[in-house]
């Protein structure tokens, strides 16, 4: 995978401040003309008309750009939102790929940024320090099976058998942590610490209130990546909800 420098690629959307990918390096990571990535871009956007719980700036932010020619040309911005749906429309190792890529670089620049924040002094750490402490914690993870993925499709393909090479690319997919509410992914052990419990109690509760998927699975809750269970922001808020219950042990749900 080509070694990109985040602090270029990841950019700010205007006055919102979303972290936003450039269309023309999407294109270049994808192997795709920018022309005929605008024109599908474009092609999501009219698709997302006839649905009005989808807003089109939360994925496609439109913009412009200056041309070696000294023109202004059209470009869309994409949100971490907007690459996992031109991920989603991709097949094969290409998409695996576009993933892994997308998802480590707005992981590094959300952990490169934090960390200068909290360099600089400019955060209140006595109501802040434990939530940015987590989130470190969920990119590293998802940093580190990201780049089990990456190993395991350059063994894939040096295979010669079709069926072991799809078998390694199979793996890497299960391997990848996909981004899911604001990017925050954190497992029983970080919930528990959080809570004062400890993680067989996280998971036990997480069946409880029905915030586990099925094995292999993934909800509105959260994912399974290979043997582990991520849970997300609105699975932390139930938790959170129950926190007596579950630190006391108590079963007062009655099931």
């Amino acid at each position: 995978m080509e070694n990109l420098d985040t602090g270029k690629i990841i950019k700010y959307a205007g006055e919102s401040k979303q972290q936003v990918i450039d269309s023309r390096d999407v294109a270049r990571m994808i192997g795709k003309t920018h022309r005929h990535l605008m024109r599908d871009i474009r092609g999501y956007i009219n698709d997302m008309k006839d649905s009005p719980k989808l807003d089109s700036p939360k994925f496609f932010i439109e913009s412009s750009y200056i041309s070696s020619q000294n023109k202004e040309l059209p470009c869309y911005l994409l949100t971490k939102q907007g690459c996992e749906f031109v991920a989603n429309k991709l097949t094969g190792r290409k998409g695996t790929i576009f993933t892994a890529t997308y998802v480590s670089l707005f992981n590094e620049y959300e952990a490169e940024h934090n960390g200068k924040l909290i360099a600089n002094g400019d955060l209140n750490f006595q109501r802040q320090d434990l939530e940015y402490h987590r989130r470190y914690v969920a990119v590293k993870e998802q940093e580190a099976a990201n780049k089990r993925a990456e190993l395991l499709i350059k063994i894939g393909d040096r295979q010669e058998e079709e069926r072991y090479r799809q078998a390694y690319y199979t793996e890497a997919t299960n391997q990848l942590m996909f981004p899911i509410t604001n990017g925050l992914a954190v497992t029983a052990g970080a919930i528990a610490e959080q809570l004062g419990t400890n993680a067989y109690n996280i998971g036990k509760w997480g069946q409880i209130l029905g915030l586990k998927a099925p094995k292999g699975h993934r909800s509105q809750y959260g994912y399974w990546s290979g043997d582990r269970y991520y849970y997300n922001e609105k699975a932390i808020e139930k938790f959170q909800e129950h926190k007596k219950e579950i630190v006391d042990g108590d079963n007062d749900l009655g099931l």
